[in-house]
């Protein structure tokens, strides 16, 4: 499995994790633009007080989640009532949406969808993606793709937490892509009664946005999407033979990280391929999963197989999505020769 050519067009089950580097590559904002316009929303003093100059979008909700554990009815915390701290939150997630539902490019991610759909054939087609953008939905439904993310129904579609465990087709055909959208997504709701659904307007009428991080990931039930769509991927991870492709993830969730590192111990038949765009993000996973000779990483002029680096012969930064996606295209078009010397 030295040569990525060869590896890319392999007829077994493959699913994909994706993160935010991939919706940046289609045009969105990455996590360090996302938390400057963020930032800019938050008036509250008391609040920016509590907040470091390393403070990301992530860890600002995360600690807006633990004040809402904390702080009684009625009383403050650090100068914040409970509806201070409800109000940010609310705030804070509808300018995410407002980044993050703007109009880009996701022709790229046609063709990543088309080439899963092809490289997998029969078997199982997942997709595993930390973005709660829409762009993956918007890419199947341009390819014509049926695919299926854990809610039924039409008028507001809900969460059915049996048929994300569905491994027999008894819920969904085999054949369509699953979707699982482990931090949440733009248009899954919450009402003030805990229902999740799905929506595509935002409206004040509901709690807010389901995205990650939030402190419902860990303190709800098991009915929550978030702890369904984690014991998916730790499933798929330990399962049957299988190559698992990692595209724009940066390696800073210690949960995802987690996961990806029991698969290794305990799976000897899983392999797994990382693309990663920088030599930071490759440095950082050759620390934490070098270890593992099922371990494969691709960046810039190198990669690292079997436990050791390597040259790279290769035009452009195999690590960066869109030079990816050249390659599978170049592969769904046979009369086109690329992949030579990788």
């Amino acid at each position: 499995m030295d040569a990525l050519s060869e590896i890319l067009v392999l007829q077994k089950q493959v699913g994909i994790l994706i993160g935010a580097g991939v919706s940046k590559a289609c045009g969105l904002p990455d996590i360090v633009r996302l938390t400057q316009r963020v930032r800019k929303q938050i008036k509250n003093e008391k609040f920016n007080e509590l907040l470091s100059t390393s403070d990301n979008v992530e860890t600002i909700l995360n600690k807006l989640g633990q004040l809402k554990q904390l702080i009684p009815t009625g009383k403050k915390l650090s100068g914040l009532t409970l509806e201070d701290v409800k109000d940010l939150e609310v705030q804070i997630k509808k300018q995410i949406y407002s980044v993050l539902s703007k109009e880009a490019n996701y022709k790229n991610l046609c063709s990543l969808v088309t080439w899963l759909n092809y490289v997998n054939n029969d078997f199982e087609k997942e997709i595993f993606t930390l973005n709660y953008d829409l762009m993956l939905e918007q890419a199947l439904e341009e390819v014509r793709l049926p695919y299926f993310t854990g809610f039924v129904g039409t008028v507001k579609p809900f969460f059915l937490p049996e048929t994300v465990d569905d491994s027999l087709g008894v819920y969904v055909k085999k054949n369509w892509i699953k979707l699982w959208k482990i931090h949440g997504s733009l248009n899954y709701k919450k009402t003030l009664h805990g229902r999740i659904f799905i929506e595509s307007k935002v409206t004040d009428e509901y709690d807010n946005l389901v995205i990650y991080p939030s402190m419902d990931k860990y303190m709800s039930s098991r009915k929550a999407p978030f702890i369904s769509y984690l014991d998916r991927f730790r499933r798929y991870m330990l399962n049957d033979e299988k190559i698992l492709f990692i595209l724009g993830y940066s390696f800073n969730d210690d949960h995802i990280n987690e996961i990806i590192n029991n698969g290794l111990i305990n799976n000897t038949h899983l392999s797994v391929i990382v693309f990663a765009y920088s030599d930071k993000t490759y440095k950082k996973c050759k620390k934490i999963f070098g270890v593992f000779p099922n371990m494969l990483i691709y960046t810039s002029n190198k990669k690292y197989l079997n436990r050791k680096e390597l040259d790279l012969k290769a035009e452009g930064n195999v690590g960066d999505f869109n030079h990816f996606v050249k390659l599978i295209d170049g592969l769904l078009q046979p009369q086109k020769d690329i992949g030579r010397g990788v």
